[in-house]
Order: structure tokens, then C-alpha cells, then sequence
């Protein structure tokens, strides 16, 4: 039995794996308190896909990093709950963990993992893909550098990265923008978490690798069976991806639901607005 500092619940009957309960996110500036995350809640469903959408500047980014308690100061989570329902290791309150506790690091990349917007950030430049890859292996899993090398390798394939073997041994600089983010997908994904955060893993794409992006995240979605967040300002990628949307409005939610309910009968002002901005906006309607 595994003891933690905060109370490990047993597994509910529910078809929700994350649930966000009026999350609040301050910045300290000089001229007072920012609100950047202003008293959100939205739950994530297991095996779908939420996008949470908006503009630049709306929060979005601030809500995923919360989510993992990534917020650095002058950042603060200032109030409310974000409850991960784990099907491996039960109810865990990610809001209510300590910031020493082993329970958030057996949540970071182990249970929820991320990709970044910018693989090169993501990415140590001092280390090979490789190394990177085995390292989130054997932080989350039973298995030595041997098999985690074989485990490595065989996910680099999987991501569509040519030569793995060959490839897992280069650095970051040694690979392309599109290849880089593979690598960090391949991270994300090694250890087979029940919730994927997306945060923007396309910005610094072209189109057409954008496009191989997305498919591959949603194809190796329905063969580890996860749940993704999907963080994005594009509702085109929102049409294409997800199953849900939120929608984000300077740090609030001003409108849930499917996303082909709120595609065809948006009912906020800020909805229609981004929608209206679309140059096509018939070609989402599904």
C-alpha cells in the first residue's frame, strides 16, 4: 500500500478522467493581483478529446500549466481544485499536493504528460533524443536502461521518425522542426498517460506537417486509449480533433459543449466573433 501526503481515493465509476473546479491563477504585478485564470471549470472525459480554444492571451496556456502545477512565481494556483480520477492509482488532488510530494511526480509524465508549443524548448540541447526519451522511461517505469532503450526506440518508430535507431542517438539540433516535435510526442507518450495535454503542438509548423502532427497525436490516442487537452486558437483544429470544446475568454469560460453543437449554434458573442473571423467558417460546420 502506497502512502502519500495527500489521501489516494478509490477509483470512481466515472467516465471523467480530469475534473477542473473553479481554478483560479494570479500573477503578482506591480500594479496588483492579475487574474489570468479566473475562476474556471470544465471536466475532461476519458478517451475524448476537449480543445480549449481562444485567443492569444486568454489563459489557455496558464489553465494547462496549472493543471500540472508548473506555475512559477510571480504565478500562484490561488484557489480551487483540479482532481485527476486516475484508473491506475484512484482520485488524486493535484491542486491539494504538496510541491516535495512523490505523488506529483508519479503525475508529471507519468499519469498526465504534455507537449510543449516549442520543441526546442522541450528538448535539453546538451542531451541526445535519445537519453531524453529513457529518462521519462525509467523516472515511471520498472524497466532498465536496456529495455528502456528498446522501449525508446520502438516509440520513435511509432511517431513516424525514420532510422530510430539511428535517430535516437542524434541531438535536437541535429533534426528538423517537425522531426524535433515527434520527439517530444514520443516523450509524451512513452509511458502511456491517461491524460495528454497539447499545448499548441503545431505553432511553429507548415501546414503539411501540421497536418501529419494532428493525425499522428489522434492516432496514438485511440491505440493507448487516453484523454487529450488540446490547447489551441484554431478552431480548424478544433473541428478536426476534438470531441468537445471550451471556449476562453480573458482567463473565463464563456461557453462548453460538443463541438458540433458549438459550431453550428454558438451562443456567446466571443464564440461567434472567432468563428466570424474564420475565412471559411462552412467548412467546419460538420
Amino acid at each position: 500500500m502506497v502512502s502519500f501526503d495527500t489521501p489516494v481515493l478509490s477509483t470512481p465509476a466515472s467516465d471523467i478522467v480530469l475534473e477542473v473546479e473553479n481554478l483560479y491563477t494570479h500573477f503578482k504585478t506591480d500594479d496588483g493581483e492579475v487574474a489570468a485564470v479566473d475562476g474556471i471549470s470544465f471536466n475532461v472525459r476519458r478517451g475524448r478529446t476537449l480543445a480549449l480554444v481562444g485567443e492569444s492571451g486568454s489563459g489557455k496556456s496558464v489553465t494547462s500549466h496549472s493543471i500540472l502545477r508548473l506555475i512559477q512565481p510571480p504565478g500562484r494556483i490561488s484557489g480551487g481544485r483540479i482532481l485527476l480520477r486516475s484508473a491506475r492509482m484512484g482520485d488524486i488532488d493535484i491542486a491539494g499536493l504538496n510541491e516535495r510530494s512523490p505523488m506529483l511526480y508519479k503525475v508529471r509524465g507519468g499519469l498526465v504528460s504534455m507537449i510543449f508549443q516549442e520543441p526546442m524548448t522541450a528538448l535539453s540541447p546538451v542531451h541526445t533524443v535519445g537519453d531524453q526519451i529513457c529518462e521519462a522511461i525509467l523516472l515511471h517505469q520498472p524497466v532498465k536502461k536496456a529495455a528502456a532503450r528498446d522501449i525508446a526506440i520502438d516509440m520513435l518508430g511509432k511517431v513516424g521518425i525514420p532510422d530510430p535507431a539511428h535517430r535516437f542517438q542524434q541531438y535536437p539540433h541535429e533534426l528538423s522542426g517537425g522531426m524535433r516535435q515527434r520527439v517530444v510526442i514520443a516523450m509524451a507518450l512513452v509511458c502511456r498517460p491517461e491524460l495528454l495535454i497539447a499545448d499548441e503542438p503545431t505553432t511553429a509548423l507548415d501546414v503539411t506537417v501540421q497536418a501529419q502532427v494532428l493525425g499522428l497525436i489522434r492516432s496514438l490516442q485511440r491505440e493507448i486509449g487516453c484523454s487529450v487537452l488540446l490547447i489551441t486558437h484554431d478552431f480548424g483544429v478544433v473541428a478536426q480533433m476534438a470531441d468537445d470544446v471550451a471556449v476562453m475568454h480573458r482567463g473565463r469560460l464563456v461557453e462548453q459543449g460538443t463541438v458540433r453543437a458549438v459550431l453550428k449554434n454558438p451562443q456567446h458573442a466571443y464564440t461567434k466573433a472567432l468563428l466570424d473571423a474564420l475565412p471559411s467558417r462552412h467548412a467546419l460546420r460538420r
